[in-house]
């Protein structure tokens, strides 16, 4: 059981708007705490294609506190697009070896992970495009077979090879993850593992978070159930969610791991 946190910040965000976003961020890392406390982590991009990460294997209250997390906070401006964080419980791969870490970083993909895999080493000594494990979290497994097909991912055929890449997979996850390349976009694949998403007009914001409790604390009685159907991926566009709130640019079906004849 891991905690995802993320934010996606649409154009035009005021300094006082921009404040409090990350004053809600925070809150939420932190809240997420109780689903991960071995390590935290968190990812900021912005619309140039620049982006930090920093990640310590410490609880998200105690991360939040640190000079790195500090220091990438101060960089939010009205450039950024996307916070993306992560608190830790291992199933695999020390959190002592901060690369099994999340944020985890394969080629042209930043990305976090609840759940477990449980082929992972099959994936790594099978497929062309998952060679050269840096670490040994199993969640590494999922962004080296993204990275893969990243170079589709402003393509119309996206939606098919995420499909197959799900076919690969045998555990359970949800993935929120970004290509610096395509920096007004989220990606999201949910498959069992629980995430819900609030849309904040009065922010210009789309808030995700494992913990829906969070969104109704942080956002009062509006928050009803968002919680996003399963087996589903979606990609929101930082530049649509003025006009779409929560919903997103596209969606499509994921395999059903009952479908997948790998094994590990």
């Amino acid at each position: 059981m891991c905690g995802i946190a993320g934010t996606l910040i649409s154009p035009g965000r005021t300094p006082e708007q921009l404040e409090r976003i990350k004053e809600l961020f925070t809150a939420n890392l932190i809240a997420n705490e109780q689903r991960g406390r071995e390590a935290a982590g968190v990812a900021i991009l912005n619309n140039d294609s620049s982006w930090q990460v920093d990640k310590a294997p410490l609880t998200a209250s105690r991360f939040v506190e640190t000079d790195g997390y500090t220091d990438i906070m101060a960089s939010l401006s009205e450039r950024t697009t996307l916070l993306l964080g992560h608190t830790r419980e291992p199933t695999k791969g020390s959190p002592k070896e901060n690369v099994n870490n999340h944020p985890i970083i394969r080629g042209n993909i930043v990305g976090v992970h609840n759940g477990t895999i449980a082929n992972d080493d099959f994936i790594f000594s099978s497929h062309a495009h998952a060679k050269n494990r840096i670490g040994s979290v199993d969640s590494e497994a999922i962004f080296a077979l993204l990275d893969g097909i990243s170079g589709a991912m402003n393509h119309p055929s996206y939606a098919g090879k995420v499909q197959d890449f799900s076919r690969l997979l045998v555990g359970s996850y949800t993935i929120l993850y970004f290509n610096p390349a395509l920096p007004w976009q989220i990606y999201l694949l949910k498959y069992k593992n629980p995430i819900s998403v609030h849309w904040s007009r009065e922010l210009g914001a789309l808030f995700f978070s494992s913990r829906y409790l969070f969104l109704r604390k942080a956002f009062g009685k509006i928050v009803i159930t968002e919680a996003l159907p399963g087996r589903t991926g979606f990609i929101f566009d930082a530049r649509c969610i003025e006009k779409q709130g929560k919903q997103p640019c596209d969606s499509f079906s994921l395999a059903d791991e009952e479908s997948s004849s790998h094994s590990s």
